[in-house]
């Protein structure tokens, strides 16, 4: 027997409930359990949610993935491809411009290890035979943290009055 069955048969039969409260329920078509959802609480749960400065490195942080994987697509096979990480630097200064110095900063070590292991060769392993992609790849590190810091409002792009 369905719990909102029960309900009915037992509270409404037996005039355990109020009569005007379960026509006016049933008009408004919110019977069992959806009239104990508080609408204003839930929107309250997501705006904290969004609110989170966490959740702006995370949104900075797959945003610079996306866009790490797409560099990575667009250099394969071309003899430029070490030089990927400087210009992406560019990227990353975008990005801790937009969301903060915790997106700039897990953006940075995201898109080095990207790089590492699909970019460079040996592919599949974060470790880097080409001592110039090596080396691109660690002022990449040293200019992305640092821009991170230089660059980054105290809070983030979107939510600036």
């Amino acid at each position: 027997m369905q719990l909102s069955h029960w309900i009915h048969t037992h509270w409404v039969n037996k005039n355990w409930v109020n009569k005007n409260w379960v026509n006016k329920d049933r008009a408004n078509k919110t019977w069992f359990p959806t009239r104990w959802i508080n609408k204003n609480s839930m929107k309250t749960a997501a705006e904290k949610l969004w609110t989170m400065p966490l959740m702006d490195a995370v949104i900075g942080a797959l945003v610079c993935s996306i866009a790490a994987l797409g560099a990575i697509a667009a250099a394969e096979g071309h003899p430029w491809k070490n030089m990927v990480p400087l210009v992406f630097a560019a990227i990353l200064m975008v990005i801790a411009a937009l969301f903060g110095a915790k997106a700039g900063i897990l953006s940075t070590v995201l898109a080095a290890l990207f790089f590492a292991t699909f970019l460079f060769g040996p592919t599949g392993n974060i470790a880097v035979a080409n001592e110039s992609a090596r080396s691109n790849l660690g002022w990449m590190l040293l200019i992305g943290i640092g821009f991170s810091f230089l660059f980054a409002p105290t809070s983030s792009g979107f939510r600036r009055h």
